[in-house]
């Protein structure tokens, strides 16, 4: 009766013990599905983003020939444009000369500048110079 008692407590020690494995198994084995459906889930966005990414990819490449395009039409335009003026020169004496003269000293200074580091540089430079003569007045001497 003893052994029978024994055995009695060892199976049901036995059967807790496998309850408690089954808990924990059981808890783990949700963890894990939880764990999994997350990854699935980000899965999906990266895939997501990965289209997302493709098609920028392919609409910034379509622009790169789009002006790849255009920089060859302006190329041509602008060798086009050399010619001709390289031709009006050639014919016309007058545009010639003119082509060739110095520019008026107003002009020459609209065109130098010193380099600025800064916005700040360059709107004081831009303050501090002088306006320009308004071609319809006569200058002031």
């Amino acid at each position: 009766m003893k052994t029978l008692m024994i055995l009695l407590l060892l199976v049901v020690a036995g059967l807790m013990w496998m309850k408690r494995e089954n808990n924990t198994l059981t808890r783990s084995f949700e963890k894990a599905n939880r764990v999994a459906g997350e990854q699935q889930t980000q899965i999906i966005m990266l895939r997501n983003q990965l289209d997302v990414a493709a098609k920028l990819r392919q609409r910034n490449e379509q622009a790169q020939v789009d002006l790849r395009n255009q920089l060859a039409t302006a190329d041509t335009l602008a060798a086009n444009r050399g010619i001709t003026v390289t031709r009006l020169l050639n014919e016309n004496k007058a545009l010639r000369e003119w082509y060739e003269s110095v520019l008026p000293d107003d002009i020459i200074r609209l065109h130098t500048r010193p380099a600025f580091t800064t916005t700040a540089d360059y709107l004081q430079w831009l303050s501090e110079s002088g306006a320009v003569q308004d071609t319809g007045k006569q200058p002031a001497h």
